[in-house]
């Protein structure tokens, strides 16, 4: 949750990037301008309804304002702008294919999984992932059944079953991996 200063500094932000004044906000949310601008300038925190109708006037979602990370509309990532995860222990190199986007709950991924000797403890969370092989072989281990993934071949479960991924062929794979949650390493 962003401090009450921030919050108020996005507000403010969306507003004039709209060109509204104090004023048509007010007319617009019904939430005076005296305490739109109170909030703006981070000296009184809005009620949760409060901020819907100032998130409604101003065309947002209300997580486009109380979100951790304030996050664009949409994302665009470039491939030398990909922030990377590494877990070694299951020999995967995660490469995010999306920085998330206001109010988004699904996570993407480019990962590389080299070979590993030893098959990576299972893990388990709330949410769904999903995998799509794009170039060699995986091991997808859910609860007691185990799946081998080739070229081409997608799979997706609910994540709070217990399971791991991993390739065990010496060529590796390159997958995209979808999920609902950030990835659990």
């Amino acid at each position: 949750m962003p401090t009450r200063e921030e919050l108020g500094k996005r507000i403010k932000s969306v507003r004039l990037e709209k060109g509204l004044t104090l004023k048509e906000v007010e007319l617009l949310s019904g939430v005076s301008m005296t305490h739109t601008s109170q909030i703006e300038r981070g000296m009184t925190s809005p009620t949760i309804g409060a901020l819907e109708k100032l998130a409604r006037a101003l065309d947002k979602t209300t997580s486009h304002f109380i979100e951790e990370t304030a996050h664009e509309e949409i994302s665009r990532v470039g491939k030398e702008e990909r922030s990377v995860l590494l877990s070694e222990p299951c020999g995967l190199r995660l490469e995010s294919l999306t920085n998330g986007i206001t109010g988004g709950g699904i996570h993407f991924y480019h990962i590389v999984a080299t070979p590993v000797m030893e098959e990576p403890p299972m893990r388990n969370h709330p949410g769904e992932e999903g995998l799509t092989v794009l170039k060699g072989s995986i091991e997808v281990v859910i609860g007691e059944n185990r799946y081998r993934l080739k070229n081409g071949e997608s799979i997706h479960f609910k994540s709070s079953r217990p399971h791991t991924f991993f390739s065990s062929s010496r060529t590796g794979a390159e997958l995209i991996w979808i999920g609902t949650s950030t990835p659990v390493l």
